[in-house]
């Protein structure tokens, strides 16, 4: 069988190539750009990966790609970016897929913050602003400073920037009219609290906490992650009740299958989310996490393209060591 890659996160194509091998499946990565995944290929785990270069934001040309392979069992997108183009490509081949309305609600961050606030999962409500064409006079009633301004279909931690007053405000939403975002803007309460990261994987509607994750913030107003470590221990009736807690998030939107990375915030009313990946956490908490855990997590993704139950849900996992990471910019 064939599981196709449509891109993936930079790190952890080893191991995914490593769990196709497991299952006797081929590992075939579709990318704009090989050169991204260097230090990867250049590893004898994806020795036997094929790699196909094309543009991936083309679903035609995906298609008409996929097409060309033999036995494919499934599509995978271990990066948020492409999680409309991977499941509008598994809809048109007939392909086990994420439920459209689910990944829809979830890539919105206006949309998800209200949602939340509507189910009684969250403290506030999100403001919806088209930074091309609003009123300077309307856009700034009801807002409480700080606040957040941010891409509605952001990722990665771009176009986010914080306001304290009025002035602040229209002038970040002069300078967002001149970025090339991927959504329109959501102003929301910059909350103040703790931020934590969570692992889960869910199947049919099951849910199980993987793993939390900190992280070192840079100084406003940049909001640029510095460094992580995990996974985090929390004393017993706070872990319960952030697994608990994750759950009826998870449940609430309807997610059924997947990882899922949600950034949330223990603030002095409880927690709150910041916002939910339909994925893997980025940068190298995968890698640290099969570190500790001394298990390959990348092999759900496999099992799931093939339709299978993860056998992650149901391993016994104990951390035998933390894992600390500084990340570097260019």
């Amino acid at each position: 069988m064939n599981i196709i890659a449509l891109e993936a996160l930079t790190f952890g194509l080893g191991h995914l190539s490593s769990a196709a091998r497991k299952h006797g499946c081929r590992l075939t990565l579709l990318t704009r750009n090989k050169s991204v995944y260097d230090h990867e290929l250049s590893q004898p785990a994806t020795d036997s990966a094929k790699v196909v270069e094309l543009d991936t934001f083309n679903n035609e040309e995906v298609v008409t790609a996929i097409q060309r392979e033999q036995e494919v069992a499934g599509i995978l997108s271990t990066t948020d970016t492409w999680s409309f183009h991977c499941l509008e490509v598994s809809e048109h081949l007939g392909l086990p897929h994420h439920d459209p309305y689910v990944i829809g609600l979830i890539r919105d961050k206006y949309r998800l913050r209200n949602h939340f606030y509507n189910k009684g999962l969250s403290s506030c409500l999100s403001k919806l602003v088209n930074p091309q064409d609003y009123d300077r006079e309307v856009v700034a009633v009801d807002v409480e400073y700080p606040c957040i301004i941010k891409d509605t279909a952001g990722t990665g931690s771009q176009y986010v920037w914080i306001a304290y007053n009025q002035n602040d405000l229209l002038t970040v939403l002069d300078h967002a009219a001149t970025q090339t975002l991927r959504g329109l803007l959501a102003i929301e309460p910059f909350f103040s609290g703790t931020l934590y990261s969570l692992e889960t994987l869910s199947w049919e509607g099951e849910t199980r906490l993987i793993a939390i994750t900190s992280r070192v913030i840079s100084p406003e107003p940049l909001f640029r992650e510095e460094a992580f470590s995990s996974p985090v221990h929390f004393p017993d009736v706070l872990m319960n009740s952030v697994e608990t807690w994750i759950k009826k998030i998870l449940s609430s939107i309807g997610y059924q299958n997947g990882f899922a990375h949600t950034e949330f915030m223990i603030t002095g009313e409880g927690f709150e989310v910041i916002e939910i990946n339909p994925r893997l956490g980025g940068v190298q908490i995968g890698e640290a996490l099969c570190r500790s855990f001394g298990v390959n997590i990348y092999e759900a993704w496999i099992e799931m393209a093939l339709n299978k139950r993860p056998s992650l849900m149901d391993a016994h996992l104990q951390d035998s060591k933390g894992i600390g990471q500084l990340i570097v910019y260019a």
